[in-house]
């Protein structure tokens, strides 16, 4: 192989390294745009869920009488 052949045969393989490293950058950059822009989506379904079984104890200790009933301490009389 001449010196010349060898030069360019490097230099092509440094141009493809260089075009995997910038495709690589660019996935890695939308990869992060994506991320941050789900952030605020997965805050507010945090936010929402945390409320709603704060709401829903809430509600079950309003409506709930003094001692609950079991499954077994049922009346006979109900059909299930």
């Amino acid at each position: 192989m001449h010196p010349i052949d060898h030069y360019y045969t490097i230099r092509r393989g440094q141009e493809e390294l260089l075009r995997q490293a910038e495709h690589e950058r660019m996935i890695r950059a939308a990869r992060r745009k994506q991320w941050t822009q789900q952030g605020f989506h997965r805050k507010f379904a945090n936010w929402l869920g945390t409320h709603m079984v704060n709401w829903g104890q809430k509600l079950e200790q309003f409506g709930a009488p003094g001692r609950l009933q079991t499954y077994r301490e049922l009346p006979k009389s109900i059909d299930l």
